[in-house]
């Protein structure tokens, strides 16, 4: 047996026991999960000290006129509910239906904008950011909104074992799950078949900056990924915003806000600029809750040749 061939056996071991291990917690209490969820915060800020840099740089980026004590006491928040997130998306394996619906709720203010597409059985896309617990959003919106077909895109893990976990997870309460390389051959097939459905589309990571649409966003120059607005407006399908707001530990309340009704007559790029907009007034109202360790603004606007730097407006592409 060679070397490689023991650690990819080692690893795969490792990666069965830890599933092992998730699939137990996830039979606890939130209430017990949220206590080992304060232990984990603690080491993460405190000993592992996960991604510190990038965490703190970021928010020094994002909010210049805070002073050092805001932006860590913004950094251990954060901390706090990323293992929060992390407990409760395990919980989500077997959480009863009827414990998860006395815990999250869509607004009577979002149940009267989704109104109009139950009752028209009419598909949209919903465009979320890594804000409160996006892994509760899905089964909240399915449980509200049983005749549509609630279809996440998500990004597949490169260990099959943690892959097959998450899937698991997520597709609890979701119609199906769509890897992102092929959400607009799903759409097509969804779209043909005439069943009411619902896209969830995560959209506020880091795109190739080529590729991007550029806009400020928490005080930065950010690139902005293309592909829900170009699928929006290809199907002139509804457009909302979604965020799941924290009302307290463990409880959440899902705000809904109209992006566009009519994605084609739109110009490039407005969409994409809607989103960030009222994602950056999200995170601005309750900071913590955003996902800061992800490096946001590694990439800088690429400039035309023949346009000097700090000619150029907002661009997509």
């Amino acid at each position: 047996m060679t070397t490689s061939s023991i650690k990819t056996k080692t690893g795969q071991l490792f990666s069965r026991l830890f599933a092992g291990a998730v699939k137990l917690m996830s039979l606890l209490p939130l209430r017990v999960l949220h206590v080992l969820a304060r232990m984990g915060a603690f080491l993460m800020a405190h000993v592992i000290r996960y991604r510190r840099k990038v965490v703190t740089g970021n928010l020094r980026r994002a909010f210049p006129e805070k002073n050092e004590r805001e932006i860590r006491k913004i950094a251990l928040d954060f901390y706090k509910h990323l293992a929060d997130v992390t407990v409760e998306t395990i919980r989500l394996l077997h959480i009863p239906e009827k414990t998860f619906l006395g815990r999250c709720q869509i607004s009577d203010d979002g149940m009267q904008l989704l109104q109009p597409y139950i009752q028209e059985q009419r598909s949209f896309i919903g465009l979320l950011g890594h804000f409160g617990n996006w892994e509760w959003v899905p089964p909240v919106v399915s449980l509200n909104m049983p005749g549509h077909r609630v279809i996440p895109a998500y990004r597949p893990l490169k260990d099959k074992v943690f892959d097959g976990l998450m899937l698991k997870i997520r597709g609890r309460y979701a119609y199906d799950l769509v890897p992102k390389k092929v959400v607009g051959r799903a759409m097509v097939r969804y779209i043909r078949d005439g069943q009411p459905f619902i896209m969830g589309l995560i959209s506020d990571q880091t795109p190739a900056p080529k590729t991007a649409y550029w806009t400020s966003f928490l005080s930065q120059d950010t690139p902005v990924f293309t592909g829900p607005e170009k699928l929006a407006r290809s199907t002139n399908m509804p457009v909302v915003f979604v965020a799941l707001r924290r009302r307290s530990r463990g409880h959440y309340l899902l705000h809904v806000e109209l992006i566009t009704n009519t994605p084609a007559e739109l110009k490039e790029g407005e969409i994409s600029r809607r989103f960030m907009s009222l994602l950056e007034k999200e995170i601005r109202r309750s900071p913590g809750d955003w996902l800061w360790s992800h490096r946001r603004w590694k990439h800088k606007r690429p400039q035309p040749d023949n346009e000097k730097p700090g000619e150029g407006e907002q661009h997509g592409s």
